[in-house]
């Protein structure tokens, strides 16, 4: 099957990245959960005890502490039939062990790498890690390593339920004629940490385009780049 097969099926709908992937970040000890929309392309968090109060017809005793609309999207997605709400995706510890050992492989610098492969060996390695990159520096790296992960996370999980992240129509095409959709295209670590990145404007388009260029390439590089923190 073509790609542009694949994607006739797709519903375009406008979510916002950013409240997805907070929404995937929740974690497993969160007593709330994330809930897409598929019809407004909207995030709604709902606390989980006010969804097992719903469903166990508690609400009568406990509206006082709750918000009647909250209520009411609880008792929407416990009935929903036609697969309106999806249930967002938690990012469970062992994804979160996993995505930082991958960037204590991507770091080049040998020293560093033993240092983070031993802050990752047995419990409390969450935090020993962080520590091991504010002593180098290196957390921002960390950060927008992070950062590119979790969209493209987020993308992927749109992807596989049929939805097609759209929040603007950008007006620039690709060579073959397919209009360029920003939300698919992946924004590699060292955007992430430019201080031109989300500024906007006439600068904005020309990241977006250098990065279509280059999508799919094993090495991103741009001659704009300048960091966030220089001097």
């Amino acid at each position: 099957m073509s790609k542009d097969a694949g994607n006739r099926g797709r519903k375009k709908l406008k979510v916002d990245l950013s409240e997805l992937v907070f929404a995937m970040e929740l974690g497993e000890t969160m007593e709330r959960s994330g809930y897409l929309d598929t019809e407004t392309g909207a995030i709604i968090d709902m606390p989980d005890d006010i969804i097992r109060a719903v469903e166990d017809g508690e609400t009568e005793s406990a509206l006082v502490d709750w918000d009647d609309e909250l209520a009411e999207k609880a008792d929407a997605i416990l009935s929903d039939e036609k697969y309106r709400f999806l249930l967002i995706p938690k990012r469970d510890s062992r994804e979160a062990y996993d995505l930082m050992a991958d960037f204590a492989e991507s770091v080049k610098d040998k020293g560093l790498r033993e240092k983070l492969a031993i802050a990752l060996d047995g419990k409390g390695a969450f935090r020993r890690f962080r520590t091991v990159l504010e002593q180098s520096g290196e957390l921002d790296r960390w950060y927008a390593f992070k950062e590119e992960r979790s969209r493209d996370a987020a993308v992927e999980w749109l992807l596989e339920n049929g939805i097609e992240p759209v929040q603007v129509i950008s007006g620039y095409f690709n060579d073959d004629g397919t209009e360029i959709n920003p939300d698919l295209v992946p924004k590699p670590g060292l955007c992430l940490t430019c201080k031109k990145d989300n500024v906007g404007g006439q600068e904005e388009i020309l990241c977006m385009l250098t990065r279509n260029d280059q999508k799919g390439g094993k090495v991103f590089e741009c001659g704009a780049y300048e960091p966030k923190h220089s001097g």
